[in-house]
Formats: C-alpha cells, sequence, structure tokens
C-alpha cells in the first residue's frame, strides 16, 4: 500500500484529490440506481425492519434477516432500474401530486400514478418496473422463508398494489379537505 502511495506521488496525484466526475445524460441512470441502492431513508428501514422482526420472532437471528431485506432491497432496486432502462422509462418513483380539482380527477390520478409511470418522451406507461419490482423482491424471499409459497407472495405483492393505491387516493383526498377546512 505504502509503495503504491509513494509510485503515485511523483506522478503529482495527490491523495486528497477531488473526483471530476459529473453527472451528465449519460451516467445519470447510474446514479440514479446508486442513490437508490444506497441512500440513507433505505438504509434506516433496512436496519428498522431487521430489529423489529428480531424483536417479534425471538428465534430470527439479526444478521439472517439484515442479509435477507437487504437482498430484496437490492434485487427490487435492480429490477427496477433495469426495466425502466430497458424501456425507456423514468427510474423516479416518487409520487406526483395532482393539480386538478374535485374528488374524481383526483382519485384517477391517484389511480394513474400507482399503476404507471412517466416515459422520458414525456407520455405515460404501465409501471412494469415498479410492478416487476415488488414480485422479484418477494419472489427473492422465498430463498429465506421456507414457510411461504408461490401464491402467497403473489398475494403479497399484489396487496400490497392495492394498499399504495389506496394510500395515494388518501394521500389525494386528504388535500381536498385541508383545502375545503383551512
Amino acid at each position: 500500500m505504502i509503495v503504491a502511495l509513494a509510485a503515485l506521488a511523483p506522478a503529482g496525484v495527490s491523495a486528497q484529490m477531488q473526483s471530476q466526475i459529473g453527472i451528465t445524460p449519460r451516467n445519470a441512470r447510474a446514479s440514479a440506481y446508486l442513490r437508490d441502492l444506497a441512500n440513507p431513508g433505505g438504509l434506516v428501514s433496512l436496519a428498522g425492519g431487521s430489529v423489529l422482526e428480531r424483536l417479534r420472532h425471538e428465534n430470527t437471528e439479526l444478521g439472517d434477516e439484515f442479509a435477507y431485506r437487504a437482498t430484496q432491497r437490492m434485487v427490487g432496486v435492480s429490477v427496477r432500474h433495469g426495466l425502466a432502462a430497458a424501456m425507456h422509462l423514468s427510474a423516479d418513483h416518487r409520487y406526483q401530486l395532482c393539480e386538478c380539482r374535485g374528488f374524481g380527477p383526483r382519485v384517477v390520478h391517484a389511480l394513474v400514478e400507482t399503476f404507471t409511470d412517466p416515459r422520458d418522451s414525456g407520455g405515460r406507461a404501465l409501471a412494469v418496473p415498479r410492478i416487476a419490482a415488488g414480485y422479484a423482491e418477494g419472489f427473492t424471499g422465498l430463498a429465506w422463508k421456507h414457510d411461504r409459497s408461490a401464491g402467497s407472495v403473489v398475494t403479497g405483492a399484489t396487496l400490497s398494489l392495492g394498499a399504495q393505491a389506496l394510500f395515494n387516493i388518501a394521500r389525494e383526498l386528504t388535500r381536498i379537505h385541508l383545502r375545503i377546512h383551512p
């Protein structure tokens, strides 16, 4: 290690030299992938979920639970970003609030946001990357949770999509309520 650093010093390379890599359209997808894979919220969720599962079930090893959740997350993020790139869709899955007014348009918007993703060209397409990622995460868990079946994974992923739709509808309707009753 010292020999390698000594060899770099005469060439004018400093150990404190900062990287000059910038975000360009060419590497934006890779940056977004790495950001989603290792964002602080996701890592806290991994650790917190592992600890809670350990507290709920004493026979669960904390390290195994963390590995299980980390693998699921890695597979989900990889599937979502990989399919989004292949299909020319945005990998950004943040919810976009509706600028529309009224109950019906807001419910429709919440459902559209749940089941579609924005295209790079500006349109919308079925959210295949997000939907597939949810199922891929569930099937990855079968390697650890041998008491689960493929049917329970499909049921769980489908219920998760339904819960997300209900959550998005509630998010939109709460905004209506807040505007009516300031």
